[in-house]
């Protein structure tokens, strides 16, 4: 059980919202201290986290937005304020550091040891403001980085999805999706060999430069071009795989809880 000390009064109403959003049990001890019953001292931490971003960092995001970076419309606004969440409350960006490193850096104000008995939410504020400002400048700037990417990337989405209705439709295939390796097969069950469908690159008249690291995933199925692609995926949360969708749309079809018709011959 940790006890948990306001400043203000208001403050500890709205963390009273978040508690039975989260079900946690808490008692109330005065205005401004609360304890919390749940030994859950991660969940209780993350629940700080959220509190602080939306109560304290988001309406000085918004500030900085209209003062600094001269943004007026909202529905912009709320892009941007969407990715700067992601990268502060959520794990989305773990393998990008210096976003991870920003993410901890707040959550190291508002963690709780696992035997802490006692936390001053205020006193935790300030202490943010005081060492850690710096914070508020790099999340605009890299949430508004992530905006401009993201239009860039549909701008983008959409020339692919525009080639592909213009091109000769290519015969159905099936797709066996692993982890590591994407297996291609015509609709007579014959597997595509690496020659095949390099040679089919080489007379495809587009480069997805875009996509990097997962180019040699994607560049198979634009010049095979299927009139409908059946994947077998072992993971559907694969990156790649939700590519592969926002370009081919309705023609892919996700096939869950069957064997592959196919062997690996």
């Amino acid at each position: 059980m940790v006890k948990i000390k306001f400043d203000h009064e208001l403050d500890q109403t709205m963390f009273k919202d978040k508690l039975r959003e989260e079900h946690l049990v808490w008692r109330v001890i005065n205005d401004y201290e609360l304890e919390i019953l749940d030994q859950n001292n991660e969940k209780i931490s993350q629940t700080l986290c959220q509190m602080f971003y939306y109560v304290d960092l988001k309406p000085l995001l918004i500030e900085r937005l209209i003062n600094q970076y001269y943004y007026f419309d909202f529905d912009e606004m709320n892009t941007i304020l969407a990715f700067a969440a992601q990268m502060l409350l959520t794990d989305h960006y773990e393998k990008v550091s210096f976003l991870t490193d920003l993410r901890e850096t707040m959550k190291q104000y508002f963690h709780l040891e696992q035997d802490q008995l006692n936390f001053d939410y205020g006193e935790q504020k300030q202490n943010f403001f005081a060492q850690a400002g710096w914070l508020l400048e790099e999340v605009t700037a890299r949430a508004i980085d992530e905006k401009k990417q993201d239009e860039q990337y549909q701008v983008f989405l959409q020339s692919l999805r525009e080639y592909v209705k213009k091109c000769e439709i290519g015969p159905l295939c099936f797709v066996k999706w692993k982890k590591d390796e994407v297996i291609i097969y015509d609709d007579n069950g014959r597997r595509y060999s690496k020659q095949e469908l390099d040679n089919q690159l080489l007379e495809t008249p587009i480069h997805i430069y875009q996509f990097a690291h997962n180019e040699h995933q994607i560049s198979p199925f634009l010049a095979l071009n299927p009139k409908q692609i059946l994947i077998y995926p072992d993971d559907e949360t694969d990156p790649v795989l939700t590519s592969l969708q926002n370009i081919f749309d309705e023609r892919i079809m996700i096939v869950r809880n069957q064997f592959f018709p196919f062997g690996d011959s």
